[in-house]
């Protein structure tokens, strides 16, 4: 089966680079990227139990509708 055309590109560039080039683009390819951007710090907060009851909505009033649509309590 012939090689396919990418192949033979690949083998003609293998053929005709010189050898400085070569080690410079394989230099480039084995290079780790460096980060763009630091992650932040993770937040270790700590909560009371007071206040996860608190965000959960467990301290909420409840409500209901009375005569008239009014809300009671």
């Amino acid at each position: 089966m012939n090689p396919t055309l990418h192949d033979q590109l690949r083998q003609w560039r293998k053929a005709h680079m010189k050898e400085e080039k070569r080690k410079q683009e394989d230099k480039k390819c084995n290079e780790k990227k460096e980060n763009r951007y630091q992650k932040p710090p993770k937040r270790t907060e700590k909560f009371s139990t007071r206040d996860v009851l608190d965000l959960m909505n467990v301290n909420r009033q409840t409500l209901s509708r009375g005569r008239g649509g009014a809300y009671k309590q």
